[in-house]
């Protein structure tokens, strides 16, 4: 039979069998447990028997924080505030995303929190880097049901900080998921974990995964590749003069030129920066 990893619970994975839409708590087989690392999302061949997994189809991407496999979107969720709204971190998620082909789609919650007002320079950064941007309040439903429509018929996968609103978005999208919501802690600065491990939940034709919060990611990823998957660049880096162009000092450089042109916004080429700058630290 075949299924989709849906998560894993003390040492053994619950798996939704895509014959007969029911769950199966199964083990891996002895040698493919030595091969391969199963993930939320993999698709499997299983003994409905036995109750052992005996083969882990071919991933069309994966990610290994959070772990899960086979998305078409990672969702990346950020408060406007209760944690405090980051570009540096949102362009980071979005490089992290388009490094493992998987196309990123921002979501902004507790938007009942601030003024519209504040929302207008989010919506024109983000637009300039060809990123559309969805605006959530899980108090007032507001954005709620653009979200469903969004979701449906593909997998996806909430990403983002402790405390930022994720759980609480999935109790949103449907109540019956009874996630645990998290709360924001001002004397730690940050929100409180609730969510320890990634689930896959079927929904609206699809799939939908929470995922543990976190507060730092390390891309791990060269200067280089940093310049190609930078959110929108591919527009432009083609036609720099230097194939390896790191778009900062170059001569006839596209994206500098956007820059300057006012077609990329400035926001986001300063969080490109950082990022930039994040490689010599970590190597230090």
């Amino acid at each position: 039979m075949k299924g989709i990893v849906k998560e894993k619970t003390y040492g053994k994975y619950k798996v939704l069998s895509l014959d007969n839409n029911l769950d199966y708590l199964l083990t891996i087989r002895g040698t493919l447990k030595r091969e391969k690392n199963i993930f939320a999302g993999d698709y499997v061949v299983f003994d409905e028997g036995n109750l052992t997994i005996e083969d882990v189809l071919d991933r069309k991407n994966f990610l290994i924080r959070p772990a899960i496999a086979n998305l078409d979107y990672l969702i990346i969720v950020s408060s406007i505030i209760q944690p405090l709204f980051s570009y540096d971190l949102i362009f980071k998620y979005l490089t992290y995303a388009n490094s493992r082909a998987i196309k990123p789609i921002i979501v902004i919650s507790k938007i009942d929190l601030v003024d519209k007002s504040v929302l207008d320079e989010i919506i024109e950064v983000f637009k300039t880097y060809d990123i559309h941007t969805y605006f959530i309040s899980s108090k007032t439903k507001e954005g709620i049901e653009e979200i469903k429509n969004l979701l449906k018929g593909k997998i996806s996968a909430f990403m983002g900080q402790s405390g930022v609103g994720k759980s609480s978005l999935l109790n949103c999208l449907d109540a019956s998921f009874k996630r645990e919501e998290g709360e924001y802690s001002y004397a730690l600065g940050r929100g409180k974990h609730q969510t320890k491990e990634t689930i896959l939940f079927p929904f609206n034709e699809g799939f939908v995964a929470d995922t543990p919060g976190f507060s730092s990611l390390e891309l791990n990823l060269k200067k280089d590749e940093i310049a190609k998957f930078f959110p929108s660049f591919d527009r432009f880096y083609p036609d720099c003069e230097f194939f390896d162009c790191l778009h900062i000092r170059e001569r006839n450089c596209k994206v500098k030129d956007s820059l300057n042109n006012n077609v990329i916004h400035k926001i986001g080429y300063e969080s490109y920066l950082k990022l930039i700058q994040d490689v010599d630290t970590f190597r230090r």
